[in-house]
């Protein structure tokens, strides 16, 4: 019997949705700026984000884009034995602050699901965090 994955996390920036969506695009290519670990990469293949075409590789996640409507969200279907998910950035503005969320959600099968999300959560806590602290700063330039 799979078991449910959902996990959230957000921060509220002072950038438009315009220009944190811009620096998610560019993650895993030459113009990354937000990446917070460079001995750990974010790679993806080349060219613009193209849904069913764009894969990315980083932490021991496979994706494939699944959607990217700019300036709202970028998701990504995980292609990882015994995840069937997505995992993805979605973008609002209150006010004049923009919130990014990053969620991942799907269905774990009992062995390879859940023994691949015992290997990914804390670098998907470390990650977030990391991720967001970076796109903080780039804001700040």
């Amino acid at each position: 019997m799979p078991i449910a994955l959902r996990e959230s996390r957000s921060r509220a920036f002072h950038g438009t949705k315009r220009r944190i969506y811009h620096l998610l695009e560019e993650m895993g290519t030459s113009g990354d700026q937000v990446w917070p670990f460079a001995s750990q990469p974010f790679m993806r293949s080349p060219g613009p984000l193209t849904p069913e075409k764009t894969e990315e590789w980083h932490l021991g996640m496979h994706a494939l884009l699944a959607e990217a409507v700019p300036e709202e969200r970028i998701v990504w279907r995980i292609l990882n034995d015994g995840v069937a998910g997505t995992h993805g950035f979605y973008l609002t503005t209150e006010g004049k602050a923009t919130t990014l969320e990053y969620r991942i959600e799907g269905a774990l099968t009992e062995t390879d699901g859940r023994l691949w999300w015992r290997r990914f959560e804390d670098a998907y806590e470390r990650s977030t965090d990391g991720l967001f602290d970076k796109i903080a700063r780039v804001l700040k330039r």
